[in-house]
């Protein structure tokens, strides 16, 4: 049996190109735009095993590629993300915008499907860090609607800084959203370059003197956010410079994100260091209002392999949903906490602490 070299869809489908071309007799012109075509075409390909993800499934795109991969069992993954889903439904919920669109509603129930997200947390073993920000800095970055929480637990060492979301009708929110189209102008993101950064460190490295945090030495520490607030998670890792005793972010969690993620909005020779071994994982429901926009963003611009690692992990949750309805993180933490097979346990947990 002649042996049969194996070759890519885009090898195949380019050499179609040509033997279309020249029969159909059009010449090189034709050549060249059929076989670009069907070349994108091809690209396309491998991600099509994605298309009949289920919601016991969850498919991630790997550093550096283009497409989704292989539809996988939902738990382990939903298992990794639910503590930082709480954090940034509590970074947003605690905001008075936020108080009040959970009023009356049925997400804000607790029950063993949906837990509220702050009495999960502490029965996760999480716990807000007391005065801070203090009055001081809240003053500072309240000017810009920059709302953030930080929350830490002993065991395992850990720190979270999480980031609150859009508010619709928050105008200072839009102008962050729409940097892009804004130069040269301050906002949510140059107050996390300029103000919470240098803050968040010194109030650390306080904390650290301190033998009751002295856990800290040893934390990980985590940037959590959804919308804007993962946009702002990805700024405020990249905007903590790595001198000294200065605190450093492993791994950010941003859930439906933004795509505007500030980099440029750091300074060269602190992003250069602050990037080396950082993980971003931008994790988002099927369908959500920013979806497509992420897609076609990696599709021309395959995600950083290393420094940072940029993941992004895809959930059918409660696909198919309205894409604004898609982007609610209330509704993809309660779907999360499902997915894992831990509702009734969280719950308990929580009633207990809150009882």
């Amino acid at each position: 049996m002649p042996h049969v070299k194996h070759q890519s869809h885009a090898a195949i489908i380019d050499t179609s190109a040509h033997v279309v071309a020249r029969s159909a007799g059009t010449g090189r012109s034709f050549t060249r735009r059929l076989s670009w075509l069907l070349s994108v075409v091809a690209e396309l390909l491998p991600s099509w095993k994605a298309f009949g993800q289920t919601n016991a499934q969850v498919t991630t795109r790997e550093p550096g590629e283009r497409h989704l991969g292989k539809p996988m069992p939902v738990a382990d993954e939903a298992r990794r993300d639910l503590e930082m889903a709480w954090l940034s439904e509590a970074a947003y919920g605690n905001t008075p915008p936020g108080m009040k669109q959970r009023e009356g509603s049925a997400m804000d129930r607790d029950d063993a499907d949906c837990p509220n997200s702050q009495a999960a947390l502490f029965a996760a073993g999480w716990k807000p860090w007391p005065n801070f920000p203090n009055d001081g800095l809240l003053s500072r970055i309240e000017k810009f609607h920059l709302r953030v929480e930080v929350w830490t637990r002993a065991e395992p060492p850990q720190v979270a800084v999480a980031f609150g979301g859009t508010v619709f009708n928050n105008r200072n929110d839009w102008i962050a959203n729409l940097r892009w189209f804004l130069p040269k102008h301050d906002d949510e993101y140059t107050s996390i370059v300029k103000v919470l950064g240098p803050a968040f460190v010194q109030e650390y490295r306080q904390r650290l003197l301190d033998p009751e945090w002295g856990f800290l030495k040893s934390a990980e520490i985590f940037a959590t956010g959804h919308s804007l607030g993962g946009g702002l998670a990805q700024q405020f890792a990249y905007s903590l410079s790595r001198d000294g005793a200065a605190p450093r972010v492993s791994h950010v969690f941003a859930f439906d994100p933004s795509p505007v993620t500030g980099f440029y909005s750091v300074p060269k020779r602190i992003r250069d260091k602050t990037r080396r071994g950082l993980k971003i994982d931008r994790i988002y429901e099927r369908g959500e209002v920013l979806a497509i926009l992420r897609s076609l963003t990696s599709f021309i611009y395959p995600p950083s392999t290393v420094n940072p690692s940029i993941r992004a992990v895809r959930y059918s949750l409660f696909y198919p949903a309205n894409p604004i309805a898609g982007h609610s993180i209330k509704a993809l933490a309660c779907k999360l906490n499902l997915a894992a097979g831990c509702a009734t346990q969280v719950h308990d947990r929580a009633r207990t602490i809150t009882a």
